[in-house]
């Protein structure tokens, strides 16, 4: 174990001096000032990274949940899982800075150790926001299968009233779930927002903490990854299966009222599977060791830890531009929102020209 850990690694904006032991953690926390050549180039990257795609997610969920709420997508039987995804991940967007060591130096201290309130909330909200947007993809994935496999039943099972329950189930466990998990997330000695402040020397604290841990990964990535990786190939091939047997009993093709919503959606999935599984297996792999996420020094680990980062940050903000890219309905819905917004525009400064004319000003 040795060979896979560093004397010195940082934790959530911590360094931290850890090692594991078959029997305990053993952890000597302190705030670094200095900064390694890695670490220098990974604050240039979150430098640039971070803020664009901070900037394009928000925009991009927001035009999301303003067009989920038109005429346009009225009928749409997705639309509110579409819109929990945006604010999911707008969510982790905006939380995900405050988390960053090159934001702490900057500012000088770490914001969400203002109180031991808000650190906790910090990490609750966080983590529930980056569960619930992997759940809210595996219920699209739902939908659509059984849009293609149960086309009949698929609108009462996914009726306007039994998705809205749906969802509310999901935020009510994952949001208990990482209330719960903030039991040990606490200011440290340094000031900082620590979300595994537990005695080390406690047997059963570590025990509780490693399966909370585990059950997080799980709700994170384990549980959504076995179910996408069951649901899209069905999907697709019961997609392929459907069309051909269309167009065998009739020249009329129904494309428009299955296929492309499909596409759509399985962009999505296709999506997370491609960002956020790198992430996943560097969890996966810490956790088996019982090692820090930063404390890893080989340099094949620290890259892929790193790049895996990067790219679960793509995720949270990309959606927006894959249904642009993937629905033509989406493309003339923004389309007509922004004509019209600069219709409404024009309109409103000729009745102030107007207006200016008469009063003789």
């Amino acid at each position: 174990m040795d060979s896979l850990v560093e004397n010195v690694s940082r934790s959530e904006g911590v360094t931290t001096n850890f090692s594991f032991t078959p029997n305990k953690f053993e952890d000597t926390s302190i705030l670094s000032n200095s900064s390694t050549t890695s670490n220098g180039i990974l604050d240039y990257v979150n430098m640039v990274s971070i803020p664009i795609c901070l900037v394009t997610g928000v925009l991009g969920n927001m035009l999301t949940i303003i067009l989920m709420n038109t005429n346009t997508f009225s009928h749409f039987a997705s639309k509110y899982f579409l819109i929990g995804l945006a604010i999911a991940d707008t969510t982790v967007l905006l939380t995900q800075p405050f988390k960053n060591m090159f934001v702490i130096r900057y500012l000088g201290f770490d914001l969400r150790a203002l109180s031991t309130i808000g650190c906790k909330v910090y990490f609750c909200v966080h983590r529930a926001g980056k569960m619930m947007s992997s759940w809210f993809v595996v219920y699209m994935a739902l939908e659509r299968l059984a849009a293609v496999k149960f086309p009949l039943k698929v609108k009462i099972w996914f009726s306007k009233r039994n998705t809205l329950a749906g969802i509310g189930l999901m935020l009510f466990l994952i949001t208990g779930f990482t209330a719960g998990f903030s039991y040990c997330t606490k200011i440290d000695q340094n000031q900082i927002c620590n979300p595994d402040q537990y005695d080390r020397n406690d047997s059963s604290a570590v025990i509780l903490y490693r399966q909370m841990l585990n059950t997080g990964v799980t709700l994170y990535f384990i549980g959504p990854l076995v179910i996408l990786l069951i649901a899209t190939p069905t999907i697709i091939i019961s997609l392929i299966k459907y069309e051909h047997d269309k167009a065998k009993l009739s020249k009329f093709n129904a494309k428009n009222s299955l296929a492309r919503p499909t596409a759509m959606l399985l962009s999505v999935m296709f999506a997370y599977i491609i960002f956020v599984t790198p992430i996943g297996v560097v969890r996966i792999i810490v956790n088996y060791h019982g090692v820090n996420l930063f404390a890893v020094k080989m340099t094949w680990f620290t890259t892929f830890r790193d790049v895996s980062h990067f790219l679960e940050l793509i995720n949270y903000s990309i959606n927006f531009f894959l249904y642009v890219c993937t629905s033509r309905q989406f493309r003339r819905g923004l389309i007509y929102l922004l004509r019209a917004n600069n219709f409404t525009n024009r309109r409103s400064d000729g009745s102030s020209t107007g207006s200016k004319s008469k009063t003789g000003l």
